[in-house]
């Protein structure tokens, strides 16, 4: 982040660190660039409150860096403008695939309905979002200046959903994690900015506990190359990247064995 800094090819990048981390990191930036001008938010800093001061100071300071804990970062909202607009659009790209698979020749009544959840979840999602009460007049994400994030411990954020008509397959875990969505979010945002870059991921476990965790690593870092690829859906990767494989495995009691996809 520093070295892309003074290559100027960044103005002002922010660390998304676990929340138990945000000083220690804090103080490891000091270690190496003494110099450095930093901004780093204790959980204090984004407690109701405390929250606009803080996105004001990170907004007209021209720091090398902004610490910020995983919590604080789901604080920072993106304008309603932003958020419908990429709701919006991904509806209308349900919406394709559904009209797509209605009128495919195949028995595709199971990804109809795979899809029509996820175009209802996405619908609540504007729904909670226009219902707001406590509209918190706090600044934007956009309006912080922030154009490069780095995400320490990033499988944290893996469970972001995805359609699929693959059903009783072992290793397809599919939950829909606000913290995901919200991190997805700004992703797109920033790289939609900066010509596809804006995000660095740092793990040790990009994939824990199985490879569909991989697709979801990549429709993060790179969208693009999937659309590209012709491989942005679920099913289409897994084609290409995985293979689904039968075989026998003990009963969870210990009757006896059975078989396992």
């Amino acid at each position: 982040g520093m070295k892309m800094k003074q290559a100027g090819l960044i103005k002002k990048p922010m660390f998304v660190v676990p929340n138990h981390l945000v000083d220690q990191w804090g103080t490891e930036f000091l270690k190496l660039y003494p110099q450095a001008r930093l901004f780093v938010a204790g959980k204090d800093h984004f407690e109701t409150g405390n929250r606009q001061q803080a996105m004001a100071r990170i907004a007209t300071g021209n720091y090398d860096a902004v610490i910020v804990s995983h919590r604080s970062f789901e604080f920072l909202p993106v304008s309603d403008a932003y958020f419908n607009r990429f709701v919006e659009k991904q509806v209308s790209e349900l919406d394709a695939e559904i009209n797509l698979a209605n009128d495919s020749k195949d028995d595709n009544r199971r990804i109809v309905k795979e899809l029509e959840k996820a175009k209802k979840r996405l619908m609540v999602r504007l729904k909670k979002r226009a219902d707001r009460d406590s509209k918190d007049r706090t600044m934007t994400f956009e309006e912080l200046g922030i154009d490069q994030i780095f995400v320490d411990e990033a499988d944290l954020y893996k469970n972001l959903a995805y359609v699929t008509k693959m059903s009783r397959i072992a290793g397809l875990p599919n939950s829909d994690s606000n913290r995901a969505f919200d991190m997805f979010l700004k992703i797109r945002y920033l790289q939609e900015r900066n010509d596809g870059r804006g995000v660095v991921f740092a793990t040790g476990t990009p994939i824990s506990n199985t490879l569909a965790e991989m697709y979801t690593m990549l429709r993060y870092l790179a969208p693009e190359m999937l659309a590209e690829s012709k491989v942005e859906h679920f099913d289409s990767w897994a084609a290409n990247f995985a293979e689904a494989v039968t075989s026998l495995e003990l009963a969870p009691d210990g009757s006896g064995y059975r078989m396992h996809t």
